[in-house]
């Protein structure tokens, strides 16, 4: 029930002195129930109406928005009443709505002296509230419903009336049975609207839209005031139109009515005062413009749009509306859908326009590999790491630029996406600094800029501050569209390679920031690529493992001096760093290969080189899964200033030139405790879970979020422990650790699970930490023998991973032994134990290989230098606690691998003497009952197979039962 709606229904229709022909009174409470009592001289009412008690029935908001019509029709639009002409709750064969019955809300005759029987309107009254869901009944409850009037009704109408910032507007949708027989037809025709009541027997009309404040005989304002209900079950409607049940596949539907909402936009945007816009059907009600002619107009103003609004270095080629792939009849319905609402203002709270367009976003653009957006929970947990609005609220306060006007961060995400970090941060920064707080601590001058800024829309600021840039046009065009619709109104959203030169960032004389070039000067040993150190921060998840065509490579490596070119997510480090001036910061995600692997040292001496590493928080697989598996990472960096980076590059080549010979990482110590960097600490973590579990096609599931307390109950935190030093150090939530500690081991890893592991655990994983002691003290490693592919000398046992069961040490029986290999092998001869580098944590591990035997190059081959127990040996290896370091040890992108001498390093306390004895007494009688049920469970399984023998009998080509696992 809306009571508001009640009370302004009753109020009009008392108001039309003619209204007493329909309607005899209201009564109603202040509650808003009570009755209508219509006048029986003025209709006719069926007497199986439900509801009624002769000529009396019970208020509701669809009841009151019919007698608000009956009463128009008399007092407006001069139609008679009475019982001849007005009748509610015709009777039909039910072929409407399920339950719904054969009704017509109201009937509108022809007087007797026009020709008796002639029904005119055909009228489905709906309460707002239901209008736009049960628009799919149209076919059922007009169109076919009304077929069983002879003559058929001139006009069907589908009514309501809503209550807008205290006004009534009424929405109708017309149709024309002499021109559309049935629905097919007119959806064929592209659902033409009209919606202006014809008065007294006369024309239905179409209203034209234009730039005016109010209605005029000719043109019509766009509703400012849609509700947030309405778009919801527009964004559903233009999708399933569209789409159409097949034929164009969901990222094709999310452009084209990406390319719609642009080319609005840019209408609503640049049509004059008084004039009429562009973006509605023309024609007349009884000539509509064709879907044909509109979809024409629509590929020139979207040519219009894009020149202005997307600052493309060329025009894009074809039609952007391509009718071989979206029917001409769609398009004019989605115009006939958009025609009347403004996409660009709206007068409800909030960021409604902007979340309609995020909805789009998320409903209608199918994320895949390379292409998904980044968790708001996650963007949001960013900004705060970054303390992005605190900066933003610091600079406002302090800084000015030379001509003493206020300076806010320059703020850029150079691989945007569809602009989910730009909105979100617009978003934060306006509702930080808007706050009339911030403005009563700014002199008066600034005071004006604040109101220029935060005034209205609240988001002009982000014209002259925000930066985004996206290579892939269509979420390039929908960051275009999310940015303005979120009143950012700016340039600064380029489809554009986010790694192009600066000068490319230039078009048309658009003079920016962005295509700001600074000359390096290398004769200080500084950075020698361009720079353009313009903005403050960065925040960014970039798509990885990028490649570049030929021709795009030599700008590549014009552009990128330091790192890997063939690494696409070490160019966007670099990228970073030639963006941000000194002193400004980075909060992006990486993958964590980039932190740990060997392959990648070079990029994190480049890190600690040019930043102030501040925060790596690993990120656990679940965070983009199912779009990517590939474990991530976000980082926060601060960038150095020139003078401290010239100085690492002096101590470096002193450094080297003096210990040639040393390790990496020994060199980097050295140069850190020289400049006094070793003691500069970074915050790690490493969380569980970050609130949520995505899922294809469906929204995400709720779970624990240990980046921030969502709900304020107190629970501990990433974010709490960032921001509190004190708290004691927790792999899960967060550390600090240092420079030093960083360089201390081969390798430079800054991922957290390896610094706890040697950090705060010292390498240490089980038993007494005074009796302790490494691997290597126990074990070494044996030099396994490499066999190259080919033929082999004769048949040899082949083991590869498959064939071994994590964390059992039981091999199956069926190893292949082959005579021929595809691939390069190692031989076994000499080891004792196998133990598998790949994913380790797995616990793959063969006791006593086949000496003889061949196996995978990801097994390491161990022996004991000792009496140890071999079987007390390989079940030590696989305790949980060993596994989780082994987790600890692995680097790698997709397919994780430990460094063979880092096992060794690992301390435990191992069994000795009578206590190991007894261990291994007690492992092997454990191992032989393991093997001993299992054989069960396969005899009790061959005894359910033969359950069907009476069906089965001696049927041949049956599979031999699987052989049981070895020892």
């Amino acid at each position: 029930m809306d009571l508001a709606l009640r009370k302004a229904l009753k109020a009009a229709i008392e108001a039309n002195p003619d209204g007493t022909k329909v309607v005899r009174e209201i009564a109603m409470d202040e509650d808003g129930s009570g009755f209508v009592e219509y006048e029986a001289s003025g209709l006719s009412i069926h007497p199986s109406a439900p509801g009624f008690t002769g000529t009396r029935t019970a208020i509701g908001d669809e009841e009151l928005v019919r007698a608000y019509l009956l009463v128009k029709l008399v007092g407006q639009l001069a139609y008679p009443a009475g019982e001849d002409t007005l009748l509610l709750e015709e009777v039909y064969k039910a072929v409407g709505r399920p339950g719904k019955g054969g009704r017509v809300d109201i009937l509108v005759r022809k007087p007797p002296k026009k020709q008796l029987g002639d029904a005119f309107l055909f009228i489905e009254c709906k309460a707002p509230s239901e209008y736009d869901h049960e628009i799919k009944y149209i076919d059922g409850q007009l169109f076919r419903l009304s077929r069983q009037e002879v003559p058929r009704p001139k006009y069907l109408v589908y009514f309501t009336v809503e209550l807008k910032e205290g006004s009534l507007h009424e929405r109708s949708i017309i149709i024309d049975t002499a021109l559309h027989d049935d629905y097919g037809a007119w959806d064929d025709a592209g659902q033409p609207l009209i919606d202006v009541l014809p008065t007294a027997y006369g024309k239905a009309l179409k209203r034209r839209f234009g730039n005016v404040e109010s209605p005029t005989s000719k043109l019509q304002p766009l509703d400012k005031a849609v509700t947030p209900e309405t778009f919801a079950r527009l964004r559903t409607e233009l999708h399933d139109v569209i789409w159409g049940g097949g034929g164009t596949n969901n990222n094709e539907v999310f452009v084209y009515i990406t390319k719609l909402i642009l080319a609005k936009i840019f209408d609503e945007q640049l049509t004059g005062p008084d004039k009429p816009y562009r973006f509605q059907r023309l024609g007349d009600a009884v000539t509509p413009e064709s879907p044909q002619a509109l979809t024409k107009r629509l590929n020139a103003m979207y040519k219009e749009a894009e020149t202005s609004y997307l600052a493309l270095p060329e025009a894009t080629e074809g039609p952007a509306f391509d009718t071989a792939r979206i029917s001409a009849e769609k398009l004019a319905f989605v115009v006939g859908r958009l025609e009347g609402l403004s996409i660009t203002e709206n007068v409800h709270p909030g960021d409604l326009l902007g979340e309609f367009f995020e909805q789009i976003v998320a409903q209608d653009f199918t994320q895949s590999k390379g292409q998904f957006f980044t968790p708001m929970k996650l963007i949001r947990f960013m900004l705060e790491l970054s303390e992005a609005v605190e900066g933003a609220k610091q600079s406002m306060l302090t800084k000015l630029d030379a001509n003493g006007r206020p300076l806010l961060p320059f703020m850029i995400d150079p691989s945007c996406g569809a602009g989910s970090f730009l909105i979100e941060y617009m978003r934060q920064v306006r509702a930080g600094l808007a706050d009339p707080a911030v403005r009563s601590q700014l002199a008066p001058r600034l005071r004006d800029y604040h109101n220029q800024w935060f005034g209205g829309s609240g988001n002009r600021w982000a014209q002259t501050f925000l930066f985004g840039v996206e290579n892939n046009y269509d979420l390039g065009l929908a960051s275009k569209v999310n940015m303005v619709l979120h009143s950012d109104g700016s340039m600064n959203t380029w489809i554009a390679s986010g790694l192009a030169p600066f000068d490319e960032y230039i078009l048309e004389g658009r003079s920016n920031v962005l295509g700001s070039t600074q000359s390096a000067d290398p004769s200080d040993g500084r950075y020698t690529g361009p720079l353009n150190e313009q903005f403050d921060l960065v925040v960014s998840n970039p798509p990885f493992s990028l490649t570049f065509p030929e021709d795009e490579l030599k700008k590549v490596r014009e552009t990128f001096v330091e790192l890997p070119v063939g690494v696409s997510e070490a160019l966007f480090i670099e990228r970073w760093y030639q963006l941000l001036r000194a002193g400004g910061r980075f909060c992006c995600i990486v993958p964590e290969s980039i932190l740990d692997t060997s392959r990648n040292i070079s990029i994190r001496r480049f890190l600690i080189e040019h930043f102030k590493l501040q925060a790596v928080v690993s990120l656990p697989y679940d965070a983009f899964r199912p779009f990517t598996s590939t474990k991530t990472a976000i980082v926060l960096a601060e960038k150095r200033t020139p003078d401290e980076i010239s100085a690492w590059k002096t101590e470096y080549r002193q450094v080297k030139k003096k210990a040639p010979a040393e390790d990496e990482h020994q060199r980097i110590a050295a140069v850190l405790d020289r400049l006094g960097w070793a003691d500069e600490e970074v915050f790690m973590a490493e969380p569980q879970s970050v609130g949520y579990k995505r899922r294809k096609g469906l929204p995400d599931l709720p779970r624990p979020n240990d980046l921030e307390d969502e709900d304020g109950t107190g629970g501990d935190s990433v974010l709490e422990r960032w921001q509190d030093p004190s708290r004691t150090p927790d792999p899960r939530f967060g550390f600090r650790t240092t420079l030093s500690k960083v360089a201390s081991r081969t390798g430079l890893r800054l991922d957290p699970k390896y610094r706890w592991l040697w950090d705060f655990q010292n390498g240490h994983v089980m038993g007494d930490p005074d009796k302790a002691r490494p691997l290597r003290d126990y074990l070494k490693i044996v030099r396994l023998g490499k066999t190259e592919k080919g033929t082999l000398d004769q048949e040899t046992s082949v083991v590869d991973l498959e064939y071994v069961e994590g964390r059992q040490a039981f091999l199956s029986s069926e190893v292949p032994t082959l005579d021929e290999i595809g691939s390069d092998k190692v031989s076994f001869r000499g080891a004792e134990l196998l133990f598998s580098k790949l994913e380790p944590y797995l616990g793959k591990i063969v006791i006593e290989p086949g000496q003889d035997d061949l196996g995978t190059t990801e097994w390491i081959g161990l022996k004991r230098l000792d009496e140890t127990p071999l079987l007390v040996v390989a079940y030590l290896l696989l305790l949980p606690e060993m596994r989780e370091a082994y987790r600890r040890l692995q680097a790698g992108k997709r397919h994780a691998r430990l460094n063979p001498p880092e096992l060794l390093d690992l301390k435990v306390q191992m069994p000795k003497g009578p206590s190991a004895a007894k261990i291994e007494k007690q492992l092997a009688k454990q191992r032989a009952a393991i093997l001993e049920l299992r054989a069960e469970g396969l005899s009790i399984r061959e005894e359910m197979d033969a359950a069907f023998e009476p069906i089965l009998g001696d049927q041949a080509g049956r599979s031999a039962p699987s052989p049981p696992l070895l020892p």
